[in-house]
């Protein structure tokens, strides 16, 4: 994170940020001067959090935060007012990813309900327990994390996870025309497709078993589209330190031209490897 973003004094709280792109995204946030309250529903990796940022100077609380219940929600940004005196930016981080990929009818009740129990009520429960206090102070920023099927287009093999961020985003963009003239801007955040070595294999792996054709082309979307969790975060905190949030309903990290350089690298890269294999 560049030292020229910053967010000094700011309070942010993150859900679900002690492991993966939260953990990545609320520690540039520490680092870019904000002070911030970690929340997870494990209270020892939180602790561990937040002696991690206190060890290098920086201002961090910790707060349990199942985000499935309502009451913790409500105690998680009861916890910023009481510590800071105010709640500057919430992210509805926390996420449960579709246990595996298979056809709907195979998941069962459970996954669905799992999957919607995090992504669409605990969405829920962490915006209102923010909205209440950003209302009553008259300004805040609420980012809601979308994702894969939030564009309508088929999440196939994943479809209690797609459906969940449709959901997500409709709920965002309804949120904010209802309260932007009262301070308080609600935005969308798809980060793209965020790579990690464990996530990249155990995804190519499940397709090889609900369709082969798709473990084929899994690799290049990867290549094309894919970036680390560290480019996500650095555009979301340069996205609030520029105080964007006023004027943009939406970050959505796959465009066009990325998808166009994406494409171009990966052309390349096949030349490339034609050629080697004339010369071989």
């Amino acid at each position: 994170m560049s030292k020229t973003v910053r967010l000094d004094g700011d309070v942010v709280v993150v859900t679900g940020c002690t492991r993966g792109f939260g953990r990545v995204l609320m520690s540039d946030l520490a680092h870019a001067g904000a002070r911030v309250v970690v929340s997870s529903p494990w209270k020892d990796e939180n602790d561990e959090l937040v002696d991690e940022f206190k060890r290098a100077g920086l201002t961090a609380i910790a707060c349990l935060g199942d985000v499935t219940d309502r009451d913790q929600m409500r105690a998680l940004a009861g916890a910023a007012i009481e510590e800071f005196g105010r709640l500057d930016v919430w992210v509805n981080n926390a996420a449960f990813e579709t246990p595996g990929m298979a056809r709907s009818l195979e998941y069962g009740d459970e996954a669905f309900d799992a999957v919607t129990g995090v992504n669409v009520i605990g969405t829920y429960n962490g915006t209102m327990a923010a909205l209440r206090i950003m209302l009553a102070q008259g300004s805040g920023t609420i980012i809601n994390v979308t994702g894969r099927g939030d564009d309508l287009r088929p999440a196939l093999y994943t479809n209690p996870y797609g459906a969940s961020k449709a959901w997500i985003r409709s709920f965002t963009k309804t949120l904010r025309g209802e309260y932007a003239k009262q301070g308080v801007h609600v935005v969308g955040f798809n980060p793209g497709v965020m790579t990690t070595e464990r996530m990249d294999r155990a995804e190519a792996e499940q397709l090889a078993d609900v369709d082969p054709r798709l473990q084929k082309v899994y690799p290049v979307v990867m290549r094309v589209l894919g970036d680390p969790p560290q480019v996500a975060s650095a555009r979301l905190v340069r996205f609030i330190a520029a105080g964007a949030a006023a004027k943009h309903g939406e970050l959505r990290l796959i465009t066009p031209v990325k998808v166009a350089k994406g494409l171009g690298a990966e052309a390349t890269r096949w030349g490339r490897a034609k050629v080697d294999d004339l010369r071989g």
